[in-house]
């Protein structure tokens, strides 16, 4: 909402004032200058920042009052959306000191700090900016982060028009790099946000931690339900900074995104979803469904290259199982029940899995792809026994199961595991699942806590282990239990229901930095690739947080 009468506005001076005063005095902010940034605009496209440096606080605040006033009479809709940022620990740095740390960050886009090539802060970004404008810019996640001479040059013609002076990257011998605190205004309030470290300009959670996750599902759900387009199929994604869809497209994650849309009507039951939801479950029908010899195929890939994949079939059969336990409506369950023929055709006498075949002649493909197929394809299979209690799909289950603990797949800390395990221990409470189910996560514990990216799959993994655990402990394995680290996993599972929201949610705060807010805003995204913003990325927090507002436990 834009401050739209003249008493909101002045309900916003005296705010702000009272904000930055009590700020610089309670951090005690001492430098040589005090820098004040304005980031406004409106939802439809990027915001703008202005900003200013005084030796005198008082004359900073002044300047800032005075083009707010220019702002709202000039145009009021662009303070629909506004941050403000005070500038501290500003530190003097040789380039190609920070060019180097960039070059070895262990994550992309981990760099969280403002960048001033002045030390008046003449040319200067906030690290929002820098990041939205791509002046640090990656090309995949996997290759390091550079500085973009040309977004660098064209960031600062938009932001400072007067300056004509084109800047060469092997001339800066300088830069100033600097943390900020910062509030954003939203509903009549300014909202602290954080400073420094990961969570850096996102705002505090300080209380009411479930009620604030359950409006991030709904939120995200109203983005996803939008994402369906009329024929079913979905905007697969985007790469914000500048509005680039993602053009590819993926079997497995449009079935695992209707499903994880599903699951949100078990936290808020949206009827009106539904209509978008056969769409799209019909698009997978119709476009990705085969039949061979009675057994059911999902194809994926190009038109001269068409593949089936383990983990496509299983993925179906989550997406049209939820769908019947959401409904009772079980028109899908014949395409399910041809899908386990066809994962059952790919599970040998052993247990192993062949995960890629060619598709029409069903000759392999691909042996092995990604370990997550296997666990799909058990957890598919066991998802439809619970529906029709069809005996060779549990066999097939539990000669996966000996494999999977032969081989020593819970080294994999694999999400989809640990949703089968869940399940399957409530249908053959045996110890040795139970104990692979506890290993899938006991042993990733530290890796989990120290990863510095959203990884949203850690939580789902996490969670479907403490789902387990509520009810190993009403066992006769109570040694078991006793080794599970219950307490801890809880520590950890709070701990990352912070973190992916702090990390990989597009609140209006950090959205506003992006070409399109509208088109990004409530969405989960993957700051190290790029902010990728992906349908499986809004499906694998989705279903995370829907476990953990269902389930988790104080």
């Amino acid at each position: 909402m834009a401050i739209s009468t003249y008493s909101e506005l002045l309900n916003f001076k005296e705010k702000l004032v009272s904000w930055i005063e009590g700020k610089v005095e309670d951090e005690n902010i001492q430098q040589s200058n005090y820098v004040v940034f304005l980031s406004y605009g409106n939802i439809q496209k990027r915001c703008q920042v202005w900003e200013n440096c005084d030796l005198q606080l008082s004359k900073v605040i002044k300047r800032l009052l005075n083009f707010i006033d220019k702002i709202y009479k000039k145009d009021n809709k662009l303070l629909e959306l506004v941050k403000i940022d005070i500038a501290y620990n500003v530190e003097k740095k040789i380039f190609q000191d920070v060019v180097h740390e960039l070059n070895n960050q262990k994550h992309n886009n981990h760099m969280r700090k403002g960048i001033s090539l002045k030390e008046n802060f003449e040319i200067s970004f906030l690290e929002q900016e820098i990041y939205g404008k791509s002046i640090i810019k990656g090309v995949v996640y996997n290759e390091p982060n550079f500085f973009d001479e040309q977004n660098l040059n064209d960031a600062i013609n938009k932001k400072y028009p007067g300056f004509v002076k084109k800047i060469f990257l092997e001339k800066i011998k300088y830069v100033w790099l600097f943390d900020t605190y910062s509030v954003f205004y939203e509903n009549g309030k300014l909202i602290d946000l954080n400073s420094q470290g990961c969570e850096n300009g996102i705002r505090l959670l300080n209380e009411g931690k479930k009620e604030h996750i359950i409006e991030l599902i709904k939120k995200n759900a109203e983005f996803l339900h939008n994402e369906i387009q009329e024929d079913g199929e979905f905007i697969y994604g985007y790469f914000p900074a500048y509005n680039r869809e993602i053009k590819s497209y993926n079997t497995v994650r449009h079935c695992t995104a209707i499903y994880a849309l599903l699951e949100t009507l078990e936290v808020d039951y949206k009827v009106e979803y539904l209509i978008q939801i056969n769409k799209s479950i019909q698009y997978a029908i119709e476009h990705f469904y085969r039949e061979i010899d009675g057994k059911g195929f999902m194809i994926d890939g190009s038109a001269d290259n068409l593949e089936i994949k383990l983990g496509s079939n299983a993925t179906a059969i989550f997406m049209f199982a939820k769908y019947q336990e959401i409904t009772k409506d079980d028109q899908y369950i014949t395409y399910a029940e041809k899908l386990a023929e066809g994962i059952r055709f790919m599970v040998d006498e052993h247990g192993e899995t062949t995960h890629v075949l060619d598709y029409p002649s069903l000759e392999t493909k691909e042996k092995f792809r990604i370990v997550y197929y296997d666990g799909e394809a058990a957890l598919g299979l066991l998802r439809l026994y619970q529906i029709n209690q069809h005996q060779p799909l549990l066999d097939t289950v539990k000669l996966m199961f000996e494999h999977f603990i032969n081989k020593n797949y819970d080294k994999y800390h694999d999400h989809w595991l640990s949703y089968c395990t869940n399940e399957l221990t409530i249908i053959c409470p045996e110890e040795k699942y139970f104990k692979f189910g506890i290993n899938n996560y006991l042993k990733h514990m530290s890796f989990i806590k120290d990863r510095k990216t959203a990884y949203a799959t850690f939580l789902e993994m996490m969670m479907s282990a403490y789902k387990m655990l509520q009810r190993l402990k009403d066992t006769e394995f109570t040694e078991l239990y006793a080794s599970a680290k219950v307490e801890d996993l809880k520590l950890l599972i709070e701990h990352r229901v912070e973190f992916q929201r702090s990390t990989g949610f597009f609140y209006p705060e950090m959205a506003m930095y992006m070409a399109k807010p509208n088109k990004i805003l409530n969405s989960f995204y993957v700051r190290h690739d790029r902010f990728r913003t992906r349908i499986d990325d809004q499906e694998h927090n989705l279903s995370g947080y829907v476990a953990y507002v269902n389930f988790f436990k104080v």
